[in-house]
């Protein structure tokens, strides 16, 4: 059921974009406050001890939740609570949207200003590496609404997508964390993410140019002088500048036939739809021989 959860959360979401008004994470906010009014004086709280109470309630409530619907509606209750969870999940906005809005921007101004959302800063003055920075964007952004949620629902089903963004909040928006509670999520979130980046490192070599691929992810470990555990996922981006910045993606087939002012980005979309395609075959695949339900 694994792979028809996530397409069923996947189209809702991409087509019923009302959805995303359900998004609200307040409660995160005054969980994190209280949880600190509450236990802060405890001996670490402001350290280990904290940041374990603080990420594992919701996921126990969370457990709690999907016993009582287990018990009350079997698998059913089970199927509904994961779809929530992903709906929940997925996002905060669809990438497609994000991405479409700049390319179908009717003004400069409106351009940017859509494009500084996507990179949630200021957009570099100049205009490669703007480019630079629309291509990166659209890959970090993919790996943290999509692929990062996809992986740990995969690995560790409801709990693993929604600690997923859990952490993704935690670690992006202010919170009312100690320095040394917000360093331990941040540290969750590069450990969460590596191995989803490294799965969309490879897809974009089967779907793209392997030898480009495989020749810019060395070379990022190699200058970053780090070995293959170390560092951030910077290696994703290496290899979608790589794919997208130097021409690759425009001679494979479907790409050269995108026009428009905003190229680069379009392409690097359509690299992230394909990487979401070689993910659900090889899902579809681990269903079949039975390692996934």
């Amino acid at each position: 059921m694994t792979i028809i959860e996530i397409l069923l959360a996947f189209g809702l979401c991409h087509f019923v974009r009302e959805l995303g008004r359900f998004r609200k994470r307040q409660w995160l906010t005054t969980w994190v406050d209280f949880s600190n009014d509450a236990f802060g004086r405890l001996p670490f709280w402001q350290d280990a001890l904290g940041f374990l109470v603080i990420g594992a309630v919701p996921l126990i409530l969370l457990l709690l939740l999907n016993q009582v619907l287990v018990s009350a509606l079997g698998s059913t209750g089970a199927f509904l609570l994961a779809l929530v969870v992903l709906i929940y999940s997925f996002g905060p906005r669809d990438l497609d949207t994000d991405v479409g809005t700049i390319i179908e921007a009717d003004t400069e101004e409106d351009r940017e200003q859509a494009l500084e959302s996507l990179l949630r800063r200021p957009v570099p003055g100049d205009s490669d590496e703007a480019r630079t920075a629309a291509v990166e964007a659209v890959f970090h952004e993919g790996l943290r609404r999509w692929f990062g949620i996809i992986f740990w629902f995969a690995v560790l089903g409801i709990v693993g997508a929604f600690l997923y963004r859990i952490v993704d909040w935690l670690v992006r928006e202010d919170h009312n964390l100690s320095d040394d509670q917000q360093g331990l999520f941040t540290r969750l979130q590069q450990i969460m993410d590596w191995p989803a980046a490294q799965l969309m490192t490879l897809s974009l070599a089967v779907a793209t140019d392997f030898d480009s691929v495989f020749s810019a992810w060395k070379q990022y470990h190699d200058e970053q002088g780090h070995g293959l555990f170390e560092g951030n996922n910077g290696f994703l981006l290496a290899s979608a500048r790589c794919i997208v910045l130097t021409g690759h993606a425009a001679r494979d087939g479907y790409a050269d036939q995108i026009q428009g002012p905003m190229i680069c980005l379009q392409q690097a979309m359509d690299l992230t739809w394909r990487i979401l395609g070689v993910w659900l075959t090889v899902l579809a695949l681990l269903l079949l021989i039975g390692v996934i339900v």
